[in-house]
């Protein structure tokens, strides 16, 4: 039993997966941090030289320690433009949603991608179950608080409309973008990829009896099914595949229902990846959210 709680713990901190939040002011200081604090913002130049939209590598600083690495892409002009914040899946970093971000900036729009925290540490998850859990819980808690950041940042720019801030999370990143969506009412669009995720009792069930109460407690804290409850009067996107081979159809299921609204579900004949109708949808669905109207980038692909 406990190996098999191993397994599960694992899996849920390097997915950036957990339990949740719920509405008292309590649980939700986790996520709390001060905004009166310098972001120390950094531009360490364009990465992408010659394409008409651009590619910056930036940074700031993180609450809880160290630096947040991200991409901000940006069209030509002055704007304000609307702007979107990406968050990878498990496993990968700022590069694997750098196209999407890239697509809608080329409509007008800027994009902020984001290494998570669990792709920027360089510590290992312990090998004490509980220890692990709490692991995971922390790098989930800290990615949460740099997205928050990140709409500091997004808002402190002169280029973007503060009135006008939407979100794209897959896999994971989707998971903690449900957290998010409880958490900060400033971004006014979620579009969650690919994210599912089971009941806090799921976890607590292959738990020993002996450190049950605790599992429920760490999980409880991240819990993306009740976060996403709370995320009027922001609307969600929920994009998932009908052959997805990573998250059961049951925990995709899940998430969308536990969804407020107002909010949209599509499913696709895809996998885990989605296709490219998922994301010629993302970019419709954000540009009437965030009102996305150009004018095209000239030279510059605006889709799949």
């Amino acid at each position: 039993m406990l190996e098999r709680l191993t397994l599960v713990i694992v899996v849920l901190a390097l997915a950036g997966c957990g339990g949740g939040g719920a509405k008292s002011p309590a649980q939700r200081s986790v996520f709390g941090y001060d905004r009166s604090a310098p972001l120390r913002y950094e531009d360490h130049g364009q990465i992408n030289r010659g394409y008409p939209v651009q590619v910056r590598d930036v940074s700031y600083a993180s609450p809880p320690g160290g630096r947040v690495t991200a991409f901000l892409v940006v069209p030509p002009g002055k704007g304000p433009f609307p702007a979107v914040i990406y968050l990878h899946g498990a496993g990968e970093d700022r590069t694997r949603l750098a196209v999407p971000a890239a697509w809608l900036a080329a409509r007008g729009a800027v994009g902020l991608v984001i290494d998570s925290a669990f792709a920027r540490t360089k510590s290992s998850a312990p090998s004490d179950p509980l220890r692990s859990l709490e692991w995971g819980r922390d790098l989930t808690v800290q990615t949460v608080v740099d997205l928050r950041r990140g709409v500091d940042l997004l808002r402190s720019l002169p280029q973007v409309d503060q009135e006008r801030i939407g979100f794209v999370g897959y896999s994971a990143g989707a998971k903690t973008g449900a957290i998010l969506a409880g958490v900060d009412h400033r971004i006014r669009a979620y579009d969650l990829m690919s994210g599912g995720s089971p009941p806090v009792e799921a976890f607590a069930a292959v738990a020993p009896g002996g450190i049950r109460k605790d599992v429920r407690r760490v999980i409880s804290q991240i819990d993306p099914l009740r976060f996403v409850r709370q995320a009027a009067p922001a609307a969600l996107f929920f994009q998932d595949g009908l052959s997805d081979e990573v998250v059961p159809r049951a925990q995709l299921r899940a998430l969308a229902r536990a969804g407020s609204e107002p909010k949209r579900i599509r499913w696709y004949r895809a996998g885990h990846s989605l296709n490219a109708q998922a994301y010629r949808d993302q970019l419709a669905w954000l540009s009437g959210e965030l009102g996305v109207r150009g004018p095209v980038v000239p030279g510059a692909a605006t889709g799949p």
